[in-house]
């Protein structure tokens, strides 16, 4: 039987089947001969009863290394969506907690996010409530094997407001130097955190305002160089003014005609250099007032004095 054995094991229509070397070593000894003439057979049989028809590997080999592939594919496709959407909402938390400003916060958390062609961003919500920011994301990751509908995922995250009114830097205090902008001033909205006019949403407000009629004179709080007289979009028509030091104010909302002076000029204190108005993105008649130091917005009042 075993010369046999091994002319089916070598050669079957001209084709080698089967080498002995390729067996497993427990099948290449004497009381493994019963369970190689097995496995003989069976390819034998393989190749006489199949003829002209796809092969058991091309049947049942092929499909399912497809499928473990897809499956393993499928795995890595909701890891990385699950990463990427934590990685949105702990940057949106982190934006809106540290500068109260929930559109710029969606926008950061959306960036990080990034762009994926494997799953979907569905929603990105950032509010601040009871002085914590909130940030609760949704995801959508498509079944790739099969025609349903795609898993979701939805995760939050949440962090304590910072309320601070100086968020440029603790360290810098204001000394009364500058004079207020307008006489008989009122305040009808204070610098930091608040509900934005037009969305409804929380957002950081980088100066304070004074309510006043249209046409009310806008004074220079200290002398300096006007480095900007002009258009500046949500902020109407915009005066700069440098006062050296890294210390500068805005005047905004005015519409063209209200600008008295011009870009290089130089402006005493107390000298008009505007009017109020109700240019850009405006609820009514103000002065936008800001302060800046070192280019980042601070609270004004430390800095006013009569």
């Amino acid at each position: 039987m075993q010369p046999d054995v091994y002319i089916v094991l070598e050669h079957y229509n001209s084709q080698p089947l089967l080498h002995e070397s390729l067996l497993p070593p427990s099948m290449n000894f004497v009381g493994g001969m019963e369970l190689k003439g097995i496995l003989v057979r069976f390819l034998v049989w393989n190749r006489t009863q199949r003829k002209g028809s796809v092969t058991l590997e091309l049947v049942v080999l092929i499909p399912l290394f497809i499928l473990l592939s897809l499956i393993a594919w499928q795995l890595f496709l909701s890891g990385m969506a699950v990463i990427d959407t934590h990685a949105a909402v702990r940057d949106a938390v982190r934006v809106a907690s540290t500068t109260g400003d929930t559109d710029e916060a969606e926008k950061q958390g959306k960036d990080s996010f990034g762009q994926s062609r494997g799953y979907k961003l569905k929603r990105l919500d950032v509010k601040i409530e009871n002085d914590e920011a909130i940030a609760k994301a949704k995801v959508e990751i498509p079944i790739l094997f099969l025609a349903s509908k795609p898993i979701t995922y939805e995760t939050e995250e949440k962090a304590p407001a910072l309320n601070t009114y100086n968020f440029a830097s603790p360290l810098i205090m204001g000394n009364g130097q500058l004079g207020f902008p307008v006489a008989n001033p009122t305040i009808s909205s204070h610098f930091g955190i608040r509900t934005d006019p037009f969305t409804g949403k929380t957002k950081r407000h980088y100066g304070i305002d004074f309510p006043a009629p249209i046409g009310t004179p806008i004074y220079a709080a200290e002398d300096g160089i006007v480095k900007y007289a002009g258009p500046a979009g949500n902020y109407g028509y915009l005066v700069i003014i440098d006062h050296g030091g890294g210390l500068e104010t805005y005047y905004a909302h005015m519409y063209s005609h209200q600008v008295k002076v011009f870009t290089g000029q130089q402006v005493k204190r107390g000298q008009q250099i505007a009017a109020v108005g109700s240019n850009g993105r405006s609820t009514g008649p103000h002065l936008h007032f800001e302060v800046r130091s070192g280019g980042a917005p601070v609270d004004p009042l430390p800095f006013l004095s009569e």
